[in-house]
């Protein structure tokens, strides 16, 4: 679909694709940014837990920035 993006109405719908998974990305690390403040139990389970959350609202917010950088390159 993105690559065969070539007339404006095809760019903006494969803008508005992109711009929805990386919306959907930005959800997944608030809610895993919000996990880590939970408390789990024993302090290595916790911490180990929090470092897991952490790490993906990480690697979410990397993979949103990808995609608002490929929706923006559409134009």
């Amino acid at each position: 679909m993105i690559k065969e993006a070539v007339s404006p109405e095809s760019k903006q719908a494969a803008r508005s694709y992109l711009n929805s998974i990386a919306k959907e990305k930005e959800t997944s690390a608030k809610r895993h940014e919000k996990m880590a403040g939970n408390k789990a139990g024993k302090a290595i389970t916790e911490a180990k837990f929090k470092e897991h959350c952490l790490n993906l609202a990480k690697e979410f917010r990397a993979e949103a920035e990808e995609y608002k950088k490929a929706a923006e390159n559409l134009k």
